[in-house]
């Protein structure tokens, strides 16, 4: 028997990844996540291979007694895959961004390296590999007010590929997922955050009221959630991992990425200052 722990797998994508893995006869699966309702869903449109373990990744204490809890079944992790995350758009200077920043840094960065502090004994028991999922943000420039998701991504690159380098040296593997824009929770957080924004800024009403229907075209066309199950499992199985592994990145983002800094830079103010002057002509702000 194989044991494999899942994170964030009370939403959508890694839960969706537990259903896949979960068919496999082979596979043992720690669904874990802060929120045991979601949990209790989930184990019950499964099966009696998939356990629920309810942890709160922001506290070092609720990981350990998590890996306390596996071990009572297994001395062993063949994978954890690390999928537990939070998005939100925001200003870096109006609001709280150190507040909203440092609650992202402490779940989407510090959670994954609690988590795999806490399992590491297991994993290196199974000579096992660790899954850590970034994102298009994590390797593509900042785009206006993503930045703070942005940040958290672009750290959790750098503590992979160090994390790899390190762990090669005693035969476990490390795998980056970077996945594009799939229809989860995050898509909610994210709008939810852009609205707020919308709402309360003193400065950037003209700049959002032009970028707002730019920046929503991903989220309105969100990838179907197999494309990313089946990266994963590709992740999970393969003899010899990829050291990355991207899933429908945004094309257009992905295409402006090569350009020169400045030119984006201009690119963007040019946009909103013809944009607005757009808007305003056609009656639509």
């Amino acid at each position: 028997m194989k044991y494999a722990l899942i994170t964030g797998a009370a939403g959508g994508l890694a839960g969706a990844c537990v259903e896949k893995l979960c068919l496999d006869e082979n596979w043992t699966i720690f669904a874990a996540d802060i929120t045991e309702e979601g949990l209790n869903a989930l184990r019950e449109r499964t099966n009696d291979r998939v356990i629920p373990v309810v942890m709160d990744i922001t506290k070092e204490e609720s990981c350990s007694q998590a890996a306390q809890f596996i071990k009572t079944y297994s001395s062993k992790l063949d994978v954890v895959v690390n999928a537990a995350g939070i998005h939100t758009m925001a200003s870096l200077v109006e609001g709280d961004p150190v507040k909203t920043i440092s609650r992202m840094i402490d779940i989407n960065v510090m959670g994954m390296i609690r988590v795999n502090k806490a399992m590491f004994p297991l994993i290196e028991e199974a000579k096992g590999r660790i899954i850590n999922f970034s994102s298009e943000c994590g390797w593509e420039k900042p785009q206006p007010f993503n930045t703070p998701y942005a940040i958290t991504k672009y750290a959790v690159e750098a503590y992979t590929i160090g994390l790899r380098r390190e762990l090669n040296f005693i035969g476990i593997d490390v795998v980056k997922i970077q996945p594009g824009s799939f229809k989860t929770g995050m898509h909610n957080q994210a709008t939810a955050g852009y609205d707020k924004i919308m709402q309360t800024t003193e400065r950037y009403k003209p700049v959002l009221s032009v970028l707002k229907p730019i920046m929503s075209v991903a989220m309105n066309h969100p990838h179907d959630k197999k494309y990313l199950v089946e990266t994963v499992m590709r992740s999970i199985y393969a003899p010899h991992p990829k050291t990355n592994y991207k899933c429908k990145n945004t094309w257009y983002l992905a295409a402006i990425d090569p350009i020169p800094d400045k030119i984006i830079d201009i690119g963007y103010k040019t946009v909103v200052e013809l944009g607005y002057k757009l808007m305003k002509k056609t009656g639509k702000i």
